[in-house]
């Protein structure tokens, strides 16, 4: 009996963008209660590469598999070349496939007996997905020494997928009394019951309850931190071994180098919240031997390059997540250290490609990883995720930024600018969202680096250094485009009542660009994070994040005392003059 179906309606957006030429793809999904949701897809070059599905599983949280295919055609006929994709297929007995015609018609089949059968589906919306699923993150660092060749790489890797798939490795579940065990113990769990699933531990290990919870975004996503711990045993030559003596046979050899480095596993899994903890121990094995994959492909192709050949001058793996808003999953990326992202522009845009991702914006630069907002303590991410939803309504139009920013304010890092520094946080948080989306890796810049810089152009005398005095928005634009190189537009409005005219160009703004905008007017600085326009009623509403809160970053706080909210038209002052500094993104990968 073939399985329910569910989609995920990130994949049927993404679908929707796909060029109907686009002849052939794979489908992505995980199984839970009988049913299959496809989580994702890819396309496929068959002409330049073999199977590359099977190496991008490696870059997916575990528990996501390969489950079917998908083509654009108005014909169900599947060509050899595709028949591999379905005969690779394990997650279930009967693969998918999708048909999607020239003029965008979709329709679903399993393939039962050889035969393909027509099926019905449910889009699962964004929110449902994550309720539904959480992530589980294994981090760990394993020793690793070898000689430095390929077969000294793949062969002691080997040994340690092996290692870990034996049973004989443990998981701890951080924050909680609860192990894990393999098969090379009897035990199973501890610190809990065998019974208990994993939503249930991760809502016992929340510090609010989950009913009190904030509407739910990609930055807050329920993630369970997990490590490894190796089990000691006794070395394999005993006393006894040793002393049955034989015969030896020893070569000389030319002398080899050697590769010593900490070799860091981090890794994600993909979980139904009702999935059992005694269930957890293989998909954590999987998503370790996902890491060690990744990890050796990177190490590899280091020792493959000229130079490197004797393992000097290879470096350290590193590890980023990604979660961008047209995936709706994560994908992993091992890069070697300290190349900068300019040099892997290739490879980010062949994943561009596979993924039927946007060419013209970075998604999987080093700026762009997933930060956990629970453990970004120091900064709030995206305060304006936990704002009731906008109004969906025809006649209403909302145009929001996208992407990571953090939110900069008053009296942070020690330092007391109560009252001359607005404009400055103002630029910091556009600072942040620039780096945030992988634009560039510039730290953010302090009040005195800003200053500096605008005396260095000329544009303030050399007394301006460690001063109270204002910045405007000309400032912000002249900040920018210097220390980022970073062009943007200033708009002139002659009162607070006349912003409202310039309703469409914030709105085109935000739907091409997607920047923060700061916005001067008399002695007071904001940042615009979105607009809202009422149709109907003419009306415009705009959102604000405010730079003059002066407390500590406590959402609960910012969102109830509205340092972060919906402001109308007449939040602003209607003699005052505004400026308004929107700064511009350019096409890159």
């Amino acid at each position: 009996m073939s399985p329910r179906l569910k989609i995920s309606k990130y994949v049927i957006e993404r679908l929707s963008r796909i060029d109907a030429n686009e002849s052939t793809g794979c489908l992505y999904g995980l199984m839970y209660d009988g049913i299959l949701l496809v989580v994702g897809l890819s396309l496929e070059l068959f002409e330049n590469e073999k199977n590359t599905y099977n190496q991008l599983l490696l870059n997916l949280p575990a528990e996501i598999e390969l489950c079917g295919l998908i083509k654009f055609s108005d014909s169900l006929t599947i060509e050899n070349k595709t028949k591999e994709i379905l005969q690779d297929v394990d997650i279930t007995d009967n693969p998918l496939v999708i048909i999607i015609s020239k003029d965008k018609d979709m329709k679903a089949h399993f393939l039962v007996h050889d035969k393909f059968e027509e099926t019905n589906y449910e889009v699962m919306e964004y929110d449902e997905l994550w309720k539904q699923f959480l992530h589980v993150r294994l981090n760990t660092v394993l020793p690793f020494t070898c000689e430095a060749t390929i077969a000294g790489v793949k062969n002691t890797l080997q040994n340690k997928r092996k290692k870990i798939a034996s049973g004989q490795v443990s998981f701890h579940i951080d924050g909680s009394a609860v192990y894990l065990f393999g098969i090379a113990s009897d035990v199973g769990v501890t610190g809990t019951s065998t019974e208990a699933n994993i939503g249930e531990l991760m809502d016992s290990m929340s510090p609010e309850q989950p009913s009190k919870k904030k509407k739910l975004n990609t930055q807050a996503l329920d993630i369970i931190p997990v490590n490894l711990v190796m089990k000691t045993t006794k070395d394999i030559l005993s006393d006894k071994l040793v002393k049955t003596a034989v015969k030896m046979m020893t070569t000389q050899r030319k002398p080899a180098f050697c590769i010593s480095m900490p070799l860091k596993i981090d890794t994600l899994a993909m979980i139904h919240r009702n999935t059992k903890l005694s269930e957890l121990y293989t998909v954590l094995v999987e998503a370790a031997c996902r890491s060690l994959r990744l990890l050796e492909s990177v190490l590899l192709e280091q020792l493959g390059q000229e130079g490197i050949g004797d393992g000097a001058g290879l470096r350290l793996p590193e590890t980023f997540h990604y979660l961008s808003p047209e995936l709706g999953h994560f994908i992993t990326r091992v890069v070697p250290k300290g190349i900068p992202d300019e040099s892997m522009e290739k490879e980010r845009k062949k994943m561009h490609k596979q993924l039927a991702l946007p060419m013209d914006k970075p998604i999987f630069r080093r700026g762009n990883a997933y930060i956990n907002i629970s453990h970004n303590s120091s900064r709030l991410v995206n305060p304006h995720e936990a704002l009731p939803p906008s109004s969906s309504l025809p006649h209403i139009t909302v145009a929001l930024v996208r992407g990571r920013y953090t939110y900069h304010h008053y009296m942070q890092d020690n330092f007391n600018d109560d009252g001359w520094g607005c404009a400055y946080r103002s630029m910091q948080t556009i600072f942040s969202w620039f780096r945030y989306q992988g634009y560039n890796t510039c730290d953010i810049p302090t009040h005195k680096e800003i200053q500096q810089c605008l005396v260095k152009i000329g544009d303030k005398p050399s007394s301006f250094i460690g001063s109270k005095q204002w910045i405007g928005s000309t400032e912000v634009m002249f900040c920018l485009e210097t220390l980022l190189g970073v062009q943007s537009r200033i708009i002139f409005a002659n009162t607070g009542t006349e912003l409202q005219s310039y309703t469409p160009e914030l709105i085109h703004h935000f739907q091409k660009h997607g920047s923060p905008i700061m916005i001067g007017g008399g002695v007071l600085a904001h940042t615009i994070l979105g607009v809202e326009y009422n149709e109907d009623k003419n009306e415009t509403r705009y959102l604000i994040l405010d730079p003059h809160y002066t407390g500590p970053d406590e959402l609960t706080t910012v969102i109830s005392k509205g340092w972060c909210a919906w402001k109308n038209s007449d939040f602003w002052n209607k003699t005052a003059h505004y400026n308004l500094c929107l700064p511009q993104t350019r096409p890159c990968i």
